[in-house]
């Protein structure tokens, strides 16, 4: 078979083109890629007429300048397997296909199961200083939530798993939306660290709950729970006064020490480091509160007699079965001070402020749940009226 090179002027570099001829005496055209055009192995291909020629030469060159030599890299096997995957992708991309195969599968930050997010998120919430008592809280939640998710790579963890599960759990509504703001605060961690390509709780709807009154202890109830606290457990009654008649939260309680409480000024300062919105605040003390107080009073050291809010909470627990108050609403103590301060002063950003809350939550919860002269009696509690002492 004889061969000769013709020459055509504006062929791109590393193009050849052959005429030759078969056994029969046929003449045909052979194009050949170089390694300079490709850059990789060299390909040919035999064409009737240089027309015909020219024209493949025409698509290769533009498919190259498109995208590069990196088409002529792939082996026969891996452009049929291109090219079956863009049929199953039905007009989706194939680089957004395998975007998220590696997300998923091989995400940046490298595969991390579920519990080994947990153990660096925990870590992380400790060192930026996140409180023990916030610790605790994630602590329980991930232990629940472990059982099911540990050894799972997170970045495989989807939104319907996620679903199935919490649809699963027998929650309270308020419980699962409990669970699913801690799973969210954990997923979007997960994604800043590139350990997942999203947040999948994102797409997960809330529960919705009911907007139900907070709970509140009536003034008899009071009354009979501080004068039970004077008879059977009077180390209590500072810190139960105080809740009370100043609306502490616990935690904010059982870091409280004797000396922020100054009587003289009628004052308890709420410290930064200690309010649970990390901002101080001052409380002012009503005069039945000094009264309860001027009986204990200490320069300084603990109010509680503990600093951990449960066991603050149990012995607390113990006063109430010990007054006969039955069906004790959760958070009471603070929830009465809130709903009779704010009925006495008619003023959403003087109890905002004493609370260290916002006036929208005050007007929210606080509002219209005890009458005028309820609020008048509440804040008429002393030793004198109860025992006609002090």
């Amino acid at each position: 078979m004889k061969r000769q090179k013709r020459v055509i002027a504006d062929l791109p570099y590393g193009v050849g083109v052959y005429r030759s001829h078969n056994g029969a005496g046929d003449q045909f055209w052979r194009v050949r890629l170089g390694k300079k055009f490709t850059g990789g192995k060299s390909q040919s291909r035999e064409f009737p007429d240089l027309a015909e020629a020219r024209l493949w030469i025409d698509r290769q060159d533009a498919q190259r300048r498109a995208t590069g030599a990196s088409t002529y890299q792939l082996t026969s096997a891996q452009l049929a397997e291109a090219a079956d995957a863009f049929t199953r992708l039905n007009g989706d991309s194939l680089t957004k296909a395998v975007t998220f195969y590696l997300g998923h599968a091989k995400p940046a930050g490298g595969c991390r199961t579920f519990e080994e997010v947990v153990k660096e998120f925990l870590r992380s919430r400790e060192n930026i200083g996140v409180r023990p008592r916030t610790l605790v809280a994630y602590e329980s939640a991930f232990r629940v939530l472990g059982t099911q998710f540990n050894a799972e790579p997170i970045s495989q963890i989807t939104t319907n798993a996620l679903e199935e599960y919490l649809s699963d759990q027998e929650w309270m509504p308020r419980t699962r939306k409990n669970y699913m703001v801690t799973l969210s605060t954990l997923f979007t961690f997960a994604h800043g660290r590139d350990f997942c390509p999203g947040n999948p709780v994102e797409k997960i709807p809330r529960p919705l709950l009911e907007d139900r009154p907070v709970g509140i202890l009536p003034v008899s109830a009071v009354s009979r729970l501080i004068r039970t606290a004077v008879a059977h457990m009077p180390k209590m009654v500072p810190s139960v006064a105080i809740a009370l008649f100043a609306g502490l939260r616990r935690s904010e309680l059982c870091a409280l020490d004797w000396s922020e409480i100054n009587l003289a000024s009628g004052t308890i300062e709420v410290k930064g480091v200690k309010a649970k919105t990390r901002q101080r605040r001052i409380v002012h003390l009503a005069a039945g509160l000094k009264a309860w107080l001027r009986p204990f009073r200490q320069d300084q050291g603990p109010v509680t007699l503990t600093p951990r809010d449960d066991t603050w909470g149990a012995h607390l627990h113990d006063l109430v079965r010990k007054a006969g108050i039955e069906n004790y609403p959760h958070n009471a103590l603070r929830h009465s001070f809130g709903s009779y301060h704010y009925e006495l002063h008619r003023n959403e950003q003087l109890t905002a402020s004493e609370m260290g809350n916002s006036p929208a939550v005050i007007f929210r919860h606080y509002r219209n749940l005890v009458s005028p002269a309820d609020a008048k009696g509440y804040f008429a509690i002393t030793p004198r009226s109860l025992t006609g002492h002090g």
